[in-house]
């Protein structure tokens, strides 16, 4: 089987670029995402070099939902998924999502 690259998809793969959404409560809704597979959540503090990154599943339809409402972290948020489709152009090798700013605000 040929290696996937995003000039060459294999496994029914895509080139397009998944796309995500977040709420004001922190819950990141997204699609276009290979279905049934690990996503990976980066999220990245306004400024900082430093991100952390959590796994979520997106369902049979490449659909994301992933409730960030518990993170500690505060002030603006950048936030990006991906589901480790390579792109050689990409970030870290990988196919990223759009990135979403947030504020996160103290309770």
């Amino acid at each position: 089987m040929a290696a996937a690259t995003a000039g060459n998809p294999v496994r029914g793969e895509s080139r397009a670029t998944p796309a995500i959404t977040v709420t004001p409560l922190g819950v990141v809704l997204g699609a276009g995402f290979l279905p049934d597979h690990e996503v990976t959540v980066r999220i990245t503090p306004y400024g900082e070099s430093v991100s952390d990154y959590l796994t979520y599943t997106s369902d049979r339809n490449g659909h994301l939902y992933a409730d960030l409402s518990a993170i500690t972290a505060t002030g603006q948020l950048q936030i990006t998924a991906t589901d480790h489709r390579p792109d050689p152009d990409g970030n870290c090798g990988r196919i990223w999502s759009n990135t979403c700013t947030i504020k996160v605000v103290a309770n």
